[in-house]
């Protein structure tokens, strides 16, 4: 994180330090983003700090954080930049499909898979 931001850390009873890389609106984007970075063999854990008894979107009552063990900040931190990089690039055509291999075109003339 930059350096004129608070960064937010946990330190765990096993003596584990927790860092936050990244605070999100919604739970779908945090597992979202949990799945991706263990996808890159970094731990991550999630801490949901929404307030539901009021519908809040906004600030310090609608965060979901995600953390990373310190030792792992700075590549949690390159892979988070790079993969938004990536989304930026992409062609928002409506036509275009994306998977874990990359763009992939829809064909709409193609023949289903049987059930």
């Amino acid at each position: 994180m930059a350096d004129d931001e608070t960064v937010n850390m946990i330190q765990a009873d096993d003596g584990t330090t927790w860092v936050e890389i990244a605070s999100v609106g919604n739970e779908d984007e945090a597992n979202l983003l949990r799945g991706f970075l263990e996808a890159e063999g970094i731990a991550s854990q999630i801490e949901n700090v929404k307030f539901t008894e009021a519908p809040t979107t906004f600030g310090a009552m609608g965060d979901i954080r995600i953390y990373v063990g310190e030792d792992d900040e700075a590549r949690a931190l390159e892979l988070l930049k790079q993969r938004n990089e990536e989304w930026e690039r992409l062609d928002d055509d409506g036509e275009t499909l994306v998977t874990d291999e990359g763009e992939s075109a829809i064909d709409d003339d193609a023949e289903t898979e049987p059930e």
